[in-house]
């Protein structure tokens, strides 16, 4: 349903569920067409040599708007699959190519586990297993404030 949801304005969302393999990028146009111009619907697949996908803020089946693309493409093509893990995406994301001025925060998240992290520019990532043991109100951190009950 969010593949033809009628949008305001053009954005990326990038998705992803619990088990392997449970990862999509959808490029949306504004107003629920998806432009001849864009980038298809991205999945990840067993069935595929393709074990990421990278959005940056461009159609990826385009030219490149600045170098975070191209150059984390490059620095992925040299990478596996097993080094997946909660710190090598964090040291990819803060890392040469895809972390800049404009960069305002990184979330890292493992639906799987139920790990969520959000880190500012001039922060590190608290390790997954340390953040296990110090207890799941760690975990919950995030960037939004907790919500209250509404009082009726």
């Amino acid at each position: 349903e969010l593949w033809s949801a009628n949008l305001a304005a053009p954005m990326y969302f990038v998705m992803t569920g619990k088990g392997p393999y449970e990862a999509a990028v959808l490029t949306m146009d504004r107003g629920g067409v998806h432009e001849p111009s864009s980038s298809p619907l991205m999945r990840l697949s067993n069935e595929s040599s393709t074990w990421h996908l990278l959005q940056t803020n461009d159609d990826v089946n385009g030219l490149p708007k600045d170098p975070r693309r191209p150059l984390e493409m490059w620095k992925l093509s040299g990478s596996v699959q097993s080094q997946v893990s909660p710190e090598w995406v964090f040291s990819q994301m803060h890392g040469f190519a895809l972390k800049n001025t404009g960069t305002v925060f990184t979330w890292i998240a493992v639906p799987a586990t139920g790990f969520h992290k959000t880190v500012l520019p001039n922060e590190t990532l608290v390790q997954p297993e340390t953040s296990a043991m110090i207890g799941t109100a760690t975990l919950a951190q995030t960037f939004l404030a907790p919500r209250r009950a509404m009082q009726l």
